[in-house]
């Protein structure tokens, strides 16, 4: 996976919080961490953003 901030390697990481085990993918040049949700909710942006975009046009 490409890091989206940097065009860096991604690797997937195992984290924990208290209880509860995720996997992040985390680049190796800038340290982003990017989860399911955060990817999701990037992608609802973008969404949101072609939608202004081509309303206006």
């Amino acid at each position: 996976m490409e890091c989206p901030k940097c065009c860096g390697l991604m690797y997937m990481e195992r984290l924990t919080d208290f209880f509860v085990i995720f996997n992040v993918w985390k680049c190796i040049n800038c340290g982003a961490l990017m989860d399911k949700t955060i990817i999701e909710n990037h992608q609802k942006s973008l969404d949101a953003l072609e939608t202004v975009g081509s309303a206006s046009g």
